[in-house]
């Protein structure tokens, strides 16, 4: 009996931990997913140029930058490499003002979040 409440006490803390987990992973992927839909939809009919989009674009960089350390609890730093890297090619593009290269790398973005998100959330396939 006396090892059943700290038995209980760290099954509690696992369990609260991965549910807080599963539900910040969730958040930051579905605002990462609909921005970088937004951006990706967006350079199919603005230009690369444009403040907004360039704004929209860094923002994203931001934010994915900031949620990073904390996604890295649950994701491998090297899963995540990808969408840091595809990120930083955008803002690249920003600066050469390269419109293919915004399309591309917004695509691969775009793809590599939804594989992410994917990848890591709660689903019937995950579980097995």
């Amino acid at each position: 009996m006396k090892t059943f409440i700290p038995m209980f006490i760290i099954f509690a803390i696992v369990t609260s931990l991965c549910v807080w987990d599963g539900i910040y992973s969730r958040k930051v992927f579905n605002k990462m997913e609909a921005d970088c839909n937004y951006v990706f939809e967006s350079l199919q009919t603005r230009e690369i140029t444009d403040g907004e989009l360039q704004e929209k674009i860094l923002e994203i960089n931001d934010y994915w930058t900031s949620k990073m350390d904390v996604l890295a609890i649950s994701i491998s730093r090297k899963d995540m490499q990808p969408v840091s890297d595809y990120l930083q090619y955008l803002c690249a593009s920003i600066k050469n003002e390269s419109q293919e290269d915004a399309i591309t790398y917004s695509r691969l973005l775009k793809y590599n979040v939804e594989g992410l998100s994917e990848t890591v959330g709660i689903s019937g396939l995950n579980l097995l």
